[in-house]
């Protein structure tokens, strides 16, 4: 009796583990920016993070189905899209980068597996050669509907704690670009205060990955552990703000794939859908 017992908790265990780690969550928020011109009311942007191929987990082509559903207007990629010990992914990202911008504008930027695995510039060819725009510390404008936004990429520092502060001063904007709506996407979230210091440059909305919703997920507590936060990090997954600039909001993916650690719990793989209003 004992040993069946512990046979339907092994399997269940393994049911379990297999949701956490296979089967894509689509979070939805809301976000709302004053003044927002009229057409941009109802943007949709899907935002993706860490897919660390070949260690997606998922597959891509129900991912693909599942983001084309959305009709978005924008898909925003914030980093590690491959891992860095593995050999380089070019099949399976050229399949995912493809299929994203075949949907709609998808924009990308570095993370510190992008940039630590030796193939940045394979990285970058495959994704410009599929039509995503990578950002390398700069911005462009994306269309809407008759207005737009400004889109701007924070890339990957070999130390950040060495790059020059304010954190976005190689961004540079256009003088017509500054009293525009800007989306930033940026690999770390820890840095969101560096992210609001110079207001010239400062985000309307920041989008983020990296922390992998603290891999390991506790009701009430939230994330164990996140790379560059420690343990029980602050920034894993949802909107954060900062108190002198509550209009500005942070959003952090959980992300898709797994990096050293193998499994996720409590913490499937997620899909960001965001609504401007």
């Amino acid at each position: 009796m004992i040993w069946f017992i512990l046979g339907i908790l092994i399997i269940l265990l393994v049911i379990y583990l297999y949701i956490n780690n296979t089967l894509l969550e689509t979070t939805r928020y809301t976000i709302g920016i004053p003044f927002l011109k009229e057409p941009l009311k109802g943007t949709k942007i899907v935002h993706l993070s860490d897919f660390h191929l070949p260690k997606e987990g998922i597959s891509i082509q129900t991912l693909l189905k599942k983001v084309a559903h959305e009709k978005p207007d924008m898909i925003a990629l914030t980093g590690d899209l491959v891992q860095v010990d593995e050999n380089f992914p070019a099949k399976k990202l050229a399949q995912l980068s493809k299929g994203l911008a075949d949907i709609a504008p998808t924009y990308a930027v570095t993370g510190n597996h992008d940039l630590g695995g030796g193939h940045l510039r394979e990285w970058e060819q495959v994704l410009s050669e599929t039509g995503v725009t990578v950002l390398i510390d700069e911005a462009v404008w994306q269309p809407i509907k008759g207005s737009g936004f400004v889109v701007m990429g924070l890339s990957e520092k070999e130390d950040f704690e060495v790059t020059p502060k304010p954190i976005l001063k190689g961004v540079e904007l256009t003088d017509e670009w500054k009293d525009e709506v800007r989306i930033l996407l940026a690999h770390h979230p820890e840095f969101l205060e560096e992210y609001l210091m110079d207001l010239t440059r400062v985000p309307n909305v920041i989008l983020s990955g990296h922390a992998h919703g603290g891999q390991i997920r506790l009701p009430f507590i939230g994330g164990l552990f996140a790379p560059g936060q420690g343990r029980f990090p602050k920034y894993t997954a949802g909107i954060y703000f900062d108190s002198h600039l509550p209009d500005k909001r942070m959003v952090v993916s959980r992300g898709i794939g797994n990096s050293s650690f193998p499994l996720r719990v409590n913490n499937r793989p997620e899909m960001i859908v965001i609504e401007l209003n």
